[in-house]
């Protein structure tokens, strides 16, 4: 059976539950939020937990299946804080037979992490990390611990208990060595003075399965369907999470992949590179090309930081420019562990504001205000939201402010296949989410969703792995219940403590899924 950790940090102590089958994935990760926090929680409030929990599938010998849930309660109003990440860290948590893990309470001396191995957990107190970036807490933990060390954490501007900051999360030995995803999660584990979650293990495909000769047979069929998807085969390996930057655009803007030069930037790396962020990743997004410049983007984070500075300075940046400020950026984005591209946004904002141009000399030296933590950097660590309570009735203003991808989802027309007669009723966009939820739930990697998403085959194909993984008879649509309970659930929760309209936690890519599933 397998186990949910829970640490408390206040109390010093570690414990684990049983995990039962009736919840997994993301639904899980909701429940144990329900589970372990009061009903009025803040966001930084030592009664709030951060939660870390694996997909279904995760650990597995699924391909994609490399993700995990994080979840803790949000900003007022009863919202919810939930993302996902990728790394080596997810398939190792559930290698060990973890379920979940729940950190809660706060270290009040901070620099506290959170290590667990094959034979124990332990809560220590490592007062060196503190004031280290985020590739410097990499390297020192890797080092004590050894090079099969998966980590998780947050840098230094989470300790400030900044909304613009990032997790970190680590890749499987080689370069690179870690990213910070675009989450603004790490004021959470920050303001618990909980600096890293270590798990110490060789293993990545380990966690219980039931069948695993079918599992692998059956995964044979899924990897086929998305190495021949034109999209998760051939334009996402091919160029790198650029290729989503154009489909947000125009669904048919399905880039073709050009013959590439190799980079001077890859020549000067020794060693392994990462082309995927975990193992048994069937797309490779990491170190590809954009077509049109031959840049090397080495994490989908960088294609977006890219995209920002064009939206926001196209006008002042020549392309060579912006290529090397969105690398330079967000390098020393990734070593603060920040959200480079909301730091974009909000610095466009500010200057806006200011009424000044920008300047390649603007953008470092803000970044640098951030790090030091002055009044300035924590005014733009508040991202665009914090600076628009400060002009609440300029509309010029509010209507910069990075607002949640499904803001506007009552004004998609989408067109998606009922696909199972229990749905035949349900509209397009509530199928949608389900199947997103779907997907989350199994830890499965949302860039799949072009070639997995909206289509019968592939959704009884999951539900046959489902079977083969759990010893428990499934289909699709049961599937699809579940994440429906999901969805339901959180709402719930949310409507338990919330004002009114509070929207559902979506993931941001839902707004290239709008697009692609367009009428």
């Amino acid at each position: 059976m397998s186990k949910i950790l829970v640490a408390d940090l206040s109390k010093q102590s570690i414990s684990r539950d049983k995990a039962t089958d009736e919840h997994y994935g993301r639904g899980l990760a909701v429940h144990l939020l329900k589970e372990h926090t009061p009903l009025e929680c803040s966001r930084l409030s030592p009664d709030n937990a951060f939660i870390v929990v694996p997909g279904l599938f995760t650990g597995s010998l699924v391909s994609c299946a490399t993700r995990a849930v994080v979840a803790a309660r949000g900003d007022g109003g009863g919202r919810l804080a939930i993302s996902n990440i990728t790394g080596d860290f997810p398939q190792k948590l559930a290698s060990l037979d973890l379920a979940a893990v729940v950190v809660k309470g706060k270290a009040e001396t901070g620099n506290a992490v959170l290590y667990i191995d094959e034979d124990e957990a332990k809560l220590l107190h490592l007062p060196e990390l503190r004031d280290l970036t985020c590739g410097e807490i990499v390297e020192h933990l890797r080092s004590r611990f050894g090079d099969d060390a998966a980590i998780i954490g947050s840098g230094p501007i989470a300790d400030m208990g900044l909304p613009l900051s990032n997790l970190f999360t680590s890749y499987p030995e080689g370069t690179p060595r870690y990213t910070c995803p675009r989450n603004s999660f790490g004021d959470v584990p920050g303001s618990k003075g909980l600096k890293a979650i270590v798990v110490k293990t060789s293993k990545y495909f380990a966690a219980p399965c039931a069948d695993k000769e079918a599992l692998k047979q059956a995964n044979r069929e899924l990897t086929q369907h998305l190495i021949n998807d034109p999209i998760c085969g051939g334009a996402l390996p091919g160029l790198g999470s650029i290729t989503i930057l154009h489909l947000l655009k125009n669904k048919e803007a399905i880039p073709s992949v050009v013959e590439k030069t190799t980079t001077a930037k890859h020549s000067q790396v020794e060693g392994r590179v990462n082309y995927t962020c975990a193992p048994l990743c069937a797309i490779g997004c990491l170190n590809r090309h954009s077509s049109s410049s031959n840049q090397v983007f080495a994490a989908p984070e960088v294609a977006e930081v890219r995209a920002a500075m064009e939206h926001c300075f196209a006008a002042n940046f020549s392309e060579v420019d912006l290529d090397r400020l969105a690398a330079q950026l967000s390098a020393r984005g990734f070593e603060l562990g920040l959200n480079t591209t909301e730091f974009i946004n909000t610095v466009a904002l500010y200057l806006q504001v200011k009424e000044e141009q920008v300047s390649e000399e603007n953008l470092t030296s803000l970044m640098e205000e951030i790090a030091a933590g002055s009044l300035l950097g924590r005014l733009l660590g508040s991202t665009t939201t914090g600076l628009g309570k400060l002009y609440p009735t300029d509309e010029r203003i509010q209507a910069r402010i990075t607002r949640p991808a499904n803001r506007n989802e009552d004004e998609q027309q989408l067109k998606l296949d009922s696909l199972y007669p229990d749905f035949k009723n349900l509209d397009d966009l509530d199928l949608l989410y389900r199947q997103v939820f779907l997907v989350e739930n199994l830890g499965i990697c949302i860039f799949t969703a072009f070639a997995l998403l909206n289509k019968k085959d592939t959704m009884d194909l999951l539900a046959e792995l489902y079977s083969h993984k759990t010893g428990q008879p499934a289909n699709a649509a049961d599937l699809l219940h579940y994440a429906g309970s999901c969805l339901a659930a959180e709402e719930a929760l949310q409507r338990e403590s919330a004002l009114a309209g509070v929207k559902r936690s979506i993931p941001e890519f839902v707004k290239v899924l709008y697009t692609y599933f367009s009428a």
